[in-house]
């Protein structure tokens, strides 16, 4: 195969033939040796054009014209293809070159490209072998290829050439200042727009901004969207002038890389996902109806059309929460998997942290929520109740997941946590008024002098002149101490207007100083003895000294 080497060329048929000679399928057909000898020649000319030592460019320009293959003699590829492209541009240098004297000349196995005697390069068997064609076919590649690069470079640096590209640049220049200009005139003119729209379509923004901030918001973001696009302008007229010329068109090509790669994989990554998004989209619809049907059940269930024993209608619409977080949490597991990137460690890593994050930072806020769960379960108080939370009085307004808030007697608006609800004793006064009628009681102090039985009939007037108070049960009267100079009477009424309890109380204080007054009875629970006796007081004697 090689004319150059005969006697490697029979060490390697004889390694060949020892070869097949083992396999036991040939010794088997004698009959075949010959053809087994030439195929095992084939194969190993493959062999050797694999086993070739790395490769290099030939660019002695700006394109790559072809690579380098093999060794010849002691020279690598890199440095054949470094001679080579010397030579070509010695040949872009001659004034007078001729693409016809460029000739190919076949030498020893090797066929030389030659210019007025000069080698250019060879071409070998083992470049041919490895591109899989002749080495005269290769060889004429190359020449045509040399020879366009030279014509194309020429043509690039030529008066003419230059001349237009100095005509582009010029042309360019002048559309980026152009376009520029545009830019400002255009921005100014929407400023001023804008600060005539004041106080007319601009008035301000649902009551955050008012319409002053509302202009130098705008004016704000336009400033913005000028920068940007006059960056965007001068980076494809800069592109545009990378690409006029010649030697600066590899700097064009990295521009538009920096805009065309990011955007490409993009796009790629988007069409990509289309068929995961189509899965989401379809989870998500099916989860959407499914909770618009729940709340609807719930709707009914908290209208008592629907009543389920044992569960109280207003229940419906914080058991509707708790299924709704639990039916969007298995959501978000169905939907995880078709995440983009959520198989990489970085995903990952970043909704662990976050996971702990919120479970260190959550604690007092976890609390509120199952003590919130339970006080909705529970039921100690609903909406409007009159409720007393340790020195805390007043109706429930609002009964969150978090918290609860109290509108106290003097509108003062008081907001719990619902942990400290749970680790406090609250007091329903509107639930016992509800069921039971809610007892109000009060106090007087009447002296020893009084019959007690005048005392109870006077007291039980008073509960007659009270409104608010219920007739049945009947207003009842303890006697609740028997002290030094008095004796200590308790009335209490029964009520059903529990929001209505101080003025209930501040109409029995006052009946009882009405009814106890015009009975003449004096009320003693001021610790004070009042002497009603009027006595004559004797002027002093003058003295006689005076």
């Amino acid at each position: 195969m090689y004319k150059g080497n005969s006697y490697y060329f029979y060490f390697i048929c004889v390694i060949g033939f020892l070869a097949l000679s083992l396999n036991p399928a040939f010794s088997q057909k004698k009959n075949t040796k010959t053809k087994k000898k030439v195929e095992v020649a084939k194969v190993d000319t493959t062999q050797i054009a694999q086993i070739a030592p790395g490769k290099a460019a030939v660019v002695p320009f700006r394109d790559t014209l072809f690579f380098i293959y093999g060794n010849i003699g002691s020279f690598t590829p890199k440095q054949r293809a470094e001679a080579i492209n010397e030579r070509i541009l010695k040949l872009e240098d001659d004034p007078f070159f001729e693409a016809d004297s460029i000739k190919l000349m076949d030498m020893n196995g090797l066929i030389n490209i030659v210019y007025n005697g000069d080698i250019i390069m060879s071409v070998d068997t083992l470049q041919a072998s490895f591109l899989k064609t002749t080495r005269s076919e290769l060889a004429q590649n190359y020449l045509n290829e040399i020879v366009n690069s030279i014509h194309k470079r020429k043509d690039e640096t030529s008066l003419k050439r230059i001349a237009i590209q100095i005509g582009y640049t010029i042309l360019i220049i002048a559309l980026q200042v152009f376009v520029i200009w545009l830019i400002m005139q255009g921005t100014r003119r929407v400023r001023a727009i804008i600060w005539l729209q004041r106080g007319k379509k601009l008035k301000g923004f649902m009551g955050f901004i008012d319409a002053n901030k509302e202009v130098y918001f705008l004016i704000l973001c336009l400033k913005i969207l000028r920068f940007l696009i006059i960056i965007f302008s001068l980076y494809w007229g800069l592109w545009a002038l990378f690409k006029v010329f010649p030697s600066t068109m590899g700097w064009a090509d990295q521009l538009w890389g920096y805009v065309v790669i990011p955007l490409k994989s993009i796009a790629r990554s988007v069409i990509g996902f289309l068929p995961n998004l189509f899965t989401i989209i379809v989870i998500i619809v099916i989860f959407r109806y499914t909770q618009k049907f729940m709340r609807s059940i719930a709707a009914q269930v908290a209208e008592s059309k629907i009543t389920i024993r044992g569960f109280y209608a207003d229940w419906a619409y914080p058991t509707y929460n708790i299924v709704c977080v639990i039916w969007y949490i298995f959501m978000f597991i169905l939907i995880f998997p078709y995440l983009p990137k959520s198989d990489s460690t970085v995903f990952q890593g970043v909704s662990v942290f976050a996971g702990l994050v919120i479970s260190l930072g959550s604690t007092s806020v976890i609390g509120n929520l199952i003590a919130g769960l339970v006080i909705t379960y529970m039921r100690p108080f609903r909406i409007g109740d009159r409720v007393k939370m340790d020195d805390c009085v007043g109706n429930v307004i609002e009964k969150t997941a978090l918290v609860t808030r109290v509108r106290t007697p003097k509108n003062e608006l008081i907001t719990i946590p619902n942990s400290t609800v749970m680790n406090s004793k609250t007091v329903n006064y509107s639930q016992s008024a509800r069921e039971y009628g809610l007892i109000l009681y009060t106090s007087v102090t009447i002296g020893y002098d009084v019959p007690w039985t005048k005392v109870h009939e006077l007291l039980k007037e008073v509960a007659e002149r009270t409104e608010l108070v219920m007739k049945k049960p009947k207003p009842f009267i303890q006697q609740e101490a028997l002290n030094d100079f008095y004796v200590s009477y308790q009335l209490n009424v029964y009520t059903r207007e529990a929001d209505r309890m101080p003025h209930i109380y501040s109409e029995l204080k006052k009946n009882i100083q009405d009814v106890f007054g015009d009975a003449g009875i004096e009320i003693r629970s001021p610790h004070y003895h009042v002497n009603t006796i009027i006595e004559e007081v004797a002027e002093p004697k003058k003295n006689k000294e005076q």
